[in-house]
């Protein structure tokens, strides 16, 4: 009897799923989709600015030039502006030596930490590697100066510099040297609430469910193999079952609050979905055992064949200010940075026009100056720009100095940067990628 329900509840269930996918893509199809729709953007803010005026625009409930929005790595420009501010007045030079300015947390044995200098940080020739996320990868990975290699982690070590030489919090400097002075009143790298972030759902199911699904196996096979070895009178499968469930829960749950709390909303309603199947099926041997993979299974499967975009919390857990991926701003402030790199940007007599002079060469049309990206058109004309990649959010700005144009795209989607890419080349008709080689 089981047996033949089992089979009839998995062929309704892949019959339904067919059916829901085969719907959404001919909805898909027929249907002629707006800019916003073919990316699935809930709200974007953005300006676009041509000779002396600042046309602002937004889309989505709510949504204005003052909508905070997380703009992730553009604040490693930030960063770099206030460096070379710090380089003006005479407190760092771009190529002394960084170490004696480090935290010993941040100082290693390696002996090519010695020879790396403020201007390797800052356009990404340290060697470091470009992950943060699990914890600082303080390994060099190239000799400082040798090649172009994107690194977060290169600009923690920035962060830490920019501490220990100008004797204040990273949040005090960048109200010090940038928000206060431009007048940027909404902007912090600290903890803030910002518009509602939406991810893919593929992605948001991974980032909620790929620990649990690791702990559990891992859980499950170890207490079932030291039962047998043991031949232990009381193990059960069952109770190694709920254990592992359960306790995979708990890790998932603390991984989760320390590394991406913003999908622990969704891995709570997930775990919880699970609960009750076990709790239904509690009678019924077979259904019992498979109910949670399954489930996991037409979770991931929905998540990365349909286009489906699910909103998810802010960080419920705050984070400590880094200039690697924290800068939270809006449009309206970030049209008063961009109008102040373009003025830098003109004039030679400071520190700040060697930001925009290529550092190193990535290819034949990309190069990376001080804290900003450097991409050349085919007849010369160069664009200056970076982008911004969180969960949930993802921006980008341009600026187009022969032109007298700059543009910037504020999005809450994980398909944010391809969208903002279109409005920015449409605006500044200008064929660019804009695309980091990470």
């Amino acid at each position: 009897m089981i047996k033949e329900f089992s089979r009839k509840y998995a062929l309704l269930s892949a019959l339904f799923v067919s059916v829901l996918i085969i719907s959404v893509l001919a909805v898909s199809c027929n249907k002629e989709q707006t800019l916003e729709e073919k990316y699935g953007i809930k709200n974007y803010s953005t300006v676009c600015f041509q000779n002396v005026s600042a046309d602002f625009s937004h889309y989505g409930k709510e949504t204005d030039e003052n909508t905070i929005f997380e703009l992730g790595s553009c604040g490693k420009t930030v960063a770099a502006y206030i460096a070379l501010a710090m380089v003006d007045e005479g407190r760092l030079n771009l190529n002394q030596k960084i170490k004696p300015y480090l935290s010993s947390n941040l100082i290693t044995e390696d002996l090519r930490l010695d020879e790396i200098t403020l201007k390797q940080l800052l356009c990404h020739t340290a060697g470091f590697s470009p992950s943060y996320e699990l914890g600082i990868d303080k390994k060099i990975y190239s000799d400082p100066g040798k090649e172009f290699r994107y690194s977060g982690v290169g600009y923690i070590y920035l962060q830490n510099v920019i501490e220990n030489a100008g004797g204040m919090t990273f949040e005090q400097a960048a109200s010090h040297y940038v928000f206060e002075p431009l007048k940027m009143k909404n902007s912090t790298f600290e903890h803030v609430k910002t518009i509602t972030p939406y991810m893919n759902f593929g992605n948001a199911v991974l980032y909620a469910l790929i620990v649990f699904v690791l702990a559990f196996a891992l859980l499950l096979f170890i207490s079932a193999v030291t039962g047998k070895l043991t031949g232990y009178k009381f193990y059960k499968f069952r109770t190694a079952f709920l254990t592992a469930f359960f306790s995979a829960g708990i890790i998932n749950a603390a991984v989760l609050l320390l590394i991406m709390s913003k999908v622990l909303v969704l891995s709570v309603i997930c775990f919880a979905i699970m609960g009750i199947a076990l709790l239904v099926t509690r009678n019924k041997q077979k259904l019992f055992y498979v109910c949670v993979p399954v489930f996991i299974a037409v979770l991931f499967v929905l998540g990365f064949t349909l286009k489906l975009y699910v909103p998810v919390t802010n960080e419920l857990v705050p984070k400590q200010p880094n200039c690697a991926y924290s800068l939270k701003s809006t449009a309206k402030d970030m049209s008063l940075f961009c109008n102040e790199l373009m003025e830098k940007q003109k004039s030679p007599d400071n520190a700040f026009c060697s930001m925009f002079i290529p550092a190193v060469q990535i290819d034949e049309k990309n190069s990376w100056g001080l804290g900003i990206a450097v991409e050349a058109a085919d007849n010369g004309e160069i664009t200056y720009w970076h982008s911004g990649i969180n969960p949930g959010a993802q921006s980008l700005f341009v600026l187009y100095p022969a032109q007298n144009k700059y543009a910037v795209i504020l999005t809450n989607s994980d398909n944010g940067l391809n969208f903002a890419k279109e409005k920015v080349r449409a605006f500044l008709n200008f064929d660019g990628g804009w695309d980091i080689r990470r």
